[in-house]
């Protein structure tokens, strides 16, 4: 090993060997590229000897990591296993108890919504009515009249605020229904073209070796 720590020695901890070995190999790789690019056939041996070292240190660490994490894996499997079927159970008779509420409480929330809208409409409606009797007469009972049926109107619009703040077990949730692919794209290029180019790229990696529409297959070298 070219490190100057070879894993176990004198029995260390597992971790602590293993940062010790991959310390003293970085700090070679650090000196040795600190020479510049690789000019040499000594170099280039060099560089690869260092590069199988780390991926000989990456693979043993790797392993010791999967072995030192397995025993947690496994209990928290087993736990998540036992609890899962309780868990999942609860949400199936949560669901369906939404599922067969869901058509009542639609039912009172419009009952609600229209109620509402009556009383709010009967408030308007006296409002404007007491508000014309109090700029066209100036009799005193009649202006009484009108000054009652102001704050008729104004419990009214009370009730109609009530109602509309009263709780029907429904939730709101927003739901986005995509209705013109081709609006939305020209929006996201207009917008958020980095983005959407960085998506378009990602994507065209994952189809190779298809060819996609527009795309071109290059081939280059790199170091295995």
């Amino acid at each position: 090993m070219t490190a100057s720590h070879a894993i176990g020695g004198n029995n260390p901890p597992a971790f602590e060997a293993h940062s010790l070995n991959i310390e003293d190999l970085f700090a070679l790789v650090s000196g040795t590229t600190a020479k510049g690019a690789v000019e040499t056939d000594q170099q280039e041996a060099d560089l690869d000897g260092l590069l199988d070292e780390f991926r000989k240190a990456r693979k043993a660490a790797d392993a010791e990591r999967a072995a030192e994490k397995k025993p947690h894996d496994d209990a928290a499997k087993a736990i998540q296993a036992r609890w899962k079927p309780l868990l999942d159970r609860c949400d199936m008779a949560a669901e369906e108890i939404k599922r067969l509420l869901t058509p009542y409480r639609t039912a009172k929330q419009r009952a609600k919504d229209e109620a509402a809208r009556i009383a709010r409409e009967e408030a308007e409606a006296k409002q404007r009515a007491a508000q014309d009797a109090l700029r066209q007469s100036d009799d005193l009972e009649a202006r009484f009249a009108a000054e009652a049926q102001l704050k008729q109107a104004s419990k009214l619009t009370a009730v109609a605020n009530k109602i509309d703040r009263s709780a029907t077990g429904l939730r709101t949730y927003q739901v986005a229904v995509v209705e013109d692919y081709a609006a939305l794209l020209k929006h996201i290029k207009q917008t958020n073209a980095e983005t959407l180019k960085a998506w378009l790229d990602d994507y065209a990696r994952r189809a190779l070796p298809s060819k996609l529409p527009g795309v071109t297959i290059q081939t280059e070298k790199r170091a295995a």
